[in-house]
């Protein structure tokens, strides 16, 4: 099968976190033996492990919103030109998501099968700010705009989770759309050695955006304060919206939040191993890679509960009521003790078992009598 992978809106760098959806498909280039072609920027090259044609776009700009636009519209113009002058070389291609700086250059290339991997469909937000407004704005137009285009250029379409799918099911109609569950590796955190748990410790990985409910752990930190007086949290990661949330803890004088930036991936673990407790508050998600790692770190895991979380990760996180802080303290009151079924039950996600269902699939669809 001649695969060709389209991440040509990767912003990751080896300065910068690399985001969820580019992480599932970076490991599925290392893990499923294809050694797919695959058009990304020339910053996130170093990630990529292939011995395919790489088709290489512009680096990342500042990353501001105005950076991003100009990084993704100068790579959408070069992935355009990369389709033109790479004709009927490949069975599949495939868009790492649902954006038009990867789904243009799919439009244009010329493939017998076409799909895009959509996480999550966007719900609708609320913004912190001027620039979150105008990024949240920014980005329902878009999703419009290339839903439009996926029920023309896609013969296929890989969905995050059931409930993605469903709604993809309504504004696809037609389509076939499978579920591809994002996973973690499991084996590099087995390799890890498991420090003593730090009863006062809490952690928090992800971007720093307002819709990963970075705010809302404040006011979760401030209550805790009057009745866990000794409670700490680090949150790992870096986003839009950091240094706005540097200035509300100092404004509010919380001392019991510490932003760590962006971490190595054994000191992400060594964190995760070492944390009780692990605050995830996020108000979308297209899987939860992030609390998959912490739930099989063996953290109490407390988060939001997202309409597909149930079924991916039972009942072993504690679910508070989305957007309510006041319930998310309840639910950390209430989070009952680790149990060793927990960690079992993470290992159906390890990554070698993600990438393997994913090759079965794209092999089918390129190859159906074989597959």
């Amino acid at each position: 099968m001649r695969l060709l992978l389209i991440l040509n809106g990767s912003l990751a760098s080896q300065t910068a976190s690399i985001g969820g959806g580019d992480l599932v498909m970076h490991k599925f280039i290392r893990l499923s033996g294809l050694q797919p072609d695959i058009l990304v920027p020339a910053s996130a090259e170093s990630f990529v492990q292939t011995r395919g044609r790489r088709f290489l776009t512009a680096s990342n700009l500042q990353p501001t919103v105005l950076g991003i636009l100009v990084a993704y519209a100068i790579r959408m113009v070069q992935g355009v030109g990369w389709s033109l002058r790479n004709r009927h070389s490949h069975d599949i291609v495939l868009a790492a998501s649902p954006f038009g700086v990867d789904l243009i250059p799919l439009w244009f290339w010329q493939a017998p099968h076409k799909g895009a991997v959509v996480f999550h469909v966007l719900p609708e937000r609320k913004a912190v700010s001027f620039s979150t407004r105008l990024r949240f704005g920014l980005a329902a137009l878009e999703q419009r705009v290339m839903l439009k285009i996926m029920r023309r250029a896609c013969d296929f379409i890989v969905a995050g989770n059931d409930t993605a799918r469903r709604q993809l099911e309504v504004l696809l109609p037609g389509k076939p759309i499978s579920v591809l569950d994002a996973g973690f590796d499991a084996g590099a955190m087995d390799r890890e050695p498991a420090p003593k748990k730090d009863a006062n410790l809490a952690c928090f990985v992800g971007r720093l955006t307002s819709q990963k409910g970075i705010f809302d752990l404040l006011e979760v930190m401030m209550s805790l304060a009057r009745t866990h007086p000794d409670l700490r949290l680090a949150m790992v990661g870096t986003g839009p919206e950091r240094d706005l949330l540097l200035a509300e803890i100092q404004k509010r004088g919380v001392t019991s939040i510490s932003l760590l930036g962006f971490i190595g991936e054994r000191d992400k673990i060594e964190l995760l191993k070492r944390s009780t407790y692990f605050f995830f508050p996020s108000y979308e998600e297209g899987w939860g890679i992030a609390l998959a790692e912490a739930l099989y770190g063996e953290c109490r895991c407390i988060c939001y509960g997202l309409p597909h979380y149930r079924a991916i990760f039972g009942d072993f996180p504690s679910y508070a009521r989305l957007g309510d802080p006041a319930d998310f303290v309840r639910a950390f009151t209430t989070c009952p003790p680790v149990t060793p079924a927990q960690k079992d039950f993470l290992r159906r996600y390890d990554d070698k078992i993600i990438a393997t269902r994913l090759k079965q699939y794209l092999l089918g669809i390129a190859c159906p009598t074989s597959a």
